[in-house]
């Protein structure tokens, strides 16, 4: 036992310790082309929707039919509520959902629901759906951002990103803002 202490010590000693570093070894061969900086899959789809009396006013939206999101992805949805002129520039004004609309016949919420397939958005009332005008229901233009889930929890670079702006979260994403490629009605903006 007397010589099995020592013997310990110096076996622990031994791999304890630390030598010179090596040479740098050879370098890897070049990786696929991509954008610079941009080291995530990030997807935005953009829809034009309607919400029917016949659907509920429910529209299912489905993602292409290559894509399936991860079950750790989320998904935010945008309603396009309006445009503004900026310095002789028309910019878009996003609002993430849920969105809550006074009208004079009561509350209207938009809101959605999602899968790692498709997204639903619906609306509901505390009154009578008949009395929906087209303003609250035709041509709403829709943009569904997939946001990869590693990059929402604490420790990710997008956690301290407020999600209900849009423009904040497609910075945060790398992602160039597409123009929305439909004359907004401005005589229709109560949105």
């Amino acid at each position: 036992m007397k010589k099995l202490i020592p013997f310990l010590l110096v076996i622990v000693t031994i791999v304890a310790c630390e030598g010179p570093e090596g040479p740098i070894g050879p370098r890897g061969p070049q990786g696929a082309p991509g954008e610079d900086g941009v080291n995530i899959e990030s997807f935005v789809f953009e829809y034009e929707v309607d919400f029917r009396p016949e659907d509920d006013y429910t529209v299912f939206l489905s993602y292409l039919d290559d894509f399936v999101a991860l079950p750790s992805d989320v998904t935010m949805v945008y309603f396009l509520w309006g445009q503004t002129e900026i310095d002789g520039e028309l910019v878009d004004i996003w609002r993430a959902l849920p969105q809550t609309v006074f009208t004079d016949n009561g509350l209207i919420q938009y809101n959605y629901d999602f899968t790692r397939y498709d997204v639903s958005l619906f609306l509901n009332t505390d009154f009578d759906p008949d009395l929906l005008q087209p303003i609250d229901t035709d041509d709403w233009i829709v943009r569904v951002v997939v946001i990869p889930g590693q990059f929402v929890t604490a420790g990710g670079k997008m956690a301290a990103i407020d999600f209900n702006d849009y423009y904040a979260v497609m910075e945060a994403m790398g992602v160039e803002n597409k123009t929305v490629a439909h004359e907004y009605n401005n005589s229709l903006v109560r949105r």
